[in-house]
């Protein structure tokens, strides 16, 4: 039985291997005749939402929670202009330099610009 059953997997992974072989080779063949892989899209990284969330982390140590949610739509905000950039140049960009680049904009704005503006005016009890 065990025989049978090893020679039953045998079969399986020599399948497995020729079906994963073919595979390969209809998409080197349908690269080669288009000139484009055969897979489309927009395809973000995990290294970039580290990025994203280290830069959230940061702020969240700031203890004020508009410098967090600034860097948080900073960061969305950033994302849609990779997406529309990306779709009038049409070939691949990066996804961190503009995202980061506008979530480190606004960090710094809203910590040492908006926060003190807002301290002010809570201590004067002036209330926009």
């Amino acid at each position: 039985v065990s025989t049978q059953i090893f020679f039953i997997r045998g079969i399986n992974a020599f399948y497995c291997k020729q079906l994963y072989q073919r595979r390969v080779w209809e998409a080197v063949v349908s690269t080669q005749s288009t000139g484009e892989p055969p897979e489309q899209g927009v395809k973000l990284g995990l290294g970039d939402f580290i990025f994203y969330s280290v830069l959230v982390g940061k702020a969240a140590t700031a203890d004020d929670w508009n410098t967090v949610m600034a860097c948080f739509f900073a960061i969305l905000i950033g994302m849609c202009l990779t997406l529309l950039i990306l779709a009038v140049v049409k070939r691949a960009l990066p996804a961190l330099p503009i995202s980061i680049f506008v979530g480190i904009v606004f960090f710094v704005g809203t910590r040492f610009c908006i926060k003190p503006l807002c301290d002010r005016l809570a201590i004067g009890q002036v209330y926009i």
